[in-house]
């Protein structure tokens, strides 16, 4: 008798879209009956739709203060909630860009007229917001911002169309355009630990399903994956 088809709904966040496709494909190789359905926007605009009582199975941001939030008003499963792969922060500039720029500290260079970043309502513009005030520089890069509010995406999206000369984001996303590259790499000292943080929502109307997923996320073979996209996987001492 065939496995009965269930559909999971993935809330995630933008950076996380072209590992999480490749990995549905793998894990259908395996689970023929199990659908993906993702969702892919801001933490903060996510977090509401699981306040609403919108119906996700499993919840993938790189938000803490999200993740936190969710966690006090009891919407996830504390014992699910992990670190899954971490990540690093970097500035993104059109491929063919010409600009001389190596370290976050060139962001203060008159050079540099426009830089898109992430608001405070994002995972990357609080990541964003800690490297630049650790710098000192954070006052000198705000007057240049292109401010992006609703998704990561809105930085990338910035840079290829030159709107911004500058952005800076997460690895993967630097990674996921062939119109950018990457033009430097964050200081480790200048911020926390960037971790995926992964969760089983507690309204969840197919634990059993979503758990199997979650597992399989947690797989070396899932590491190896993430990491061709730009994660880095983490020890056991970092994972809750």
């Amino acid at each position: 008798m065939p496995a009965k088809a269930v559909s999971l709904n993935f809330a995630s966040t933008p950076p996380y879209r072209d590992v999480l496709i490749e990995l549905e494909r793998q894990y259908r190789q395996e689970k023929f009956n199990v659908t993906i359905n993702y969702t892919f926007s801001g933490a903060t605009a996510l977090r509401d739709r699981i306040e609403q009582g919108e119906s996700f199975d499993i919840f993938l941001v790189t938000s803490n203060l999200v993740i936190d939030d969710l966690q006090k008003k009891g919407l996830l499963l504390e014992e699910t909630i992990k670190n899954l792969v971490s990540t690093q922060m970097v500035l993104i500039v059109p491929a063919d860009s010409s600009l001389a720029i190596a370290d976050f500290k060139d962001l203060t260079s008159d050079r540099i007229k426009t830089i898109a970043m992430g608001t405070q309502r994002l995972g990357v513009g609080q990541h964003t917001k800690e490297i630049l005030t650790n710098l000192g520089i954070f006052q000198q890069v705000q007057s240049k911002a292109v401010w992006a509010n609703v998704e990561s995406r809105e930085i990338t999206k910035a840079v290829e169309s030159k709107q911004a000369d500058v952005g800076i984001t997460f690895l993967p996303e630097a990674k996921s355009s062939k119109k950018l590259k990457t033009a430097a790499i964050a200081p480790t000292d200048s911020h926390k630990p960037i971790f995926a943080r992964l969760a089983l929502v507690k309204n969840s109307q197919n634990p059993v399903e979503a758990k199997a997923f979650i597992d399989f996320l947690t797989s070396s073979k899932a590491m190896s994956i993430f990491e061709k996209y730009g994660f880095t996987a983490i020890s056991p001492s970092s994972k809750s």
